[in-house]
């Protein structure tokens, strides 16, 4: 009966995980994550090609542990995404202050699909609409992550909540072509449950 597999994909990619919290993206080596899982560094060439290879399960291990979020409202999802920045700046660097690759997204988001939907439904606008909408919210939130993950910026939850709840006010405006406060009420009404 062959014994069980001591070092596992999973393993290595908690431990390269760890390696980036504990020392930043630049410590993100073959021997630094052998060292964090006290085993030679032949066990990650089985199991990835190069530190490369490595490098592109990690960005989606990270992505998936971290960044796909369960939430019931819209402005949660900024809320927990300025969070990630907040509390894992080396990750958070890691995946986004890094140089991007031809074609790559750079906003990749696990959880693009049920937030255009969630817009579309409760503003009553078009998909593209809303795609447009979100990628403007996206953009902002990007930007105050990079500001918080650098120590550019430092803001606590009431003052992420109020930018958040600013933000989403402009470009409701914007998208739904509002020109009056009274409009802009109703639609802040209509959409409570995205941004409370």
């Amino acid at each position: 009966m062959a014994s069980e597999k001591r070092i596992t994909r999973e393993s290595i990619l908690q431990a390269a995980t760890q390696t980036i919290q504990c020392g930043g993206a630049e410590s993100l080596t073959v021997r630094n994550i052998a060292k964090t899982l006290g085993c030679s560094t032949q066990p990650l060439y089985y199991e990835f090609e190069n530190i490369q290879h490595l490098k592109d399960a990690l960005y989606d291990y990270i992505r998936e542990n971290f960044l796909k979020f369960h939430n019931d409202s819209y402005k949660a999802f900024g809320q927990s995404f300025l969070s990630f920045a907040m509390k894992e700046k080396e990750l958070f660097r890691f995946l986004y202050l890094q140089q991007r690759q031809p074609g790559q997204d750079l906003l990749d988001d696990l959880n693009w699909e049920m937030l255009i939907s969630l817009l579309a439904k409760n503003l009553e606008m078009p998909l593209e609409t809303a795609r447009e909408m979100h990628r403007q919210m996206q953009f902002r939130c990007y930007g105050l992550g990079v500001m918080l993950a650098i120590g550019y910026q430092s803001m606590n939850q009431q003052q992420i909540d109020q930018e958040l709840t600013d933000f989403f006010r402009i470009i409701l405006r914007h998208y739904k072509g509002i020109t009056s406060e009274e409009e802009l009420e109703y639609w802040l009404q209509r959409s409570r449950n995205l941004i409370y």
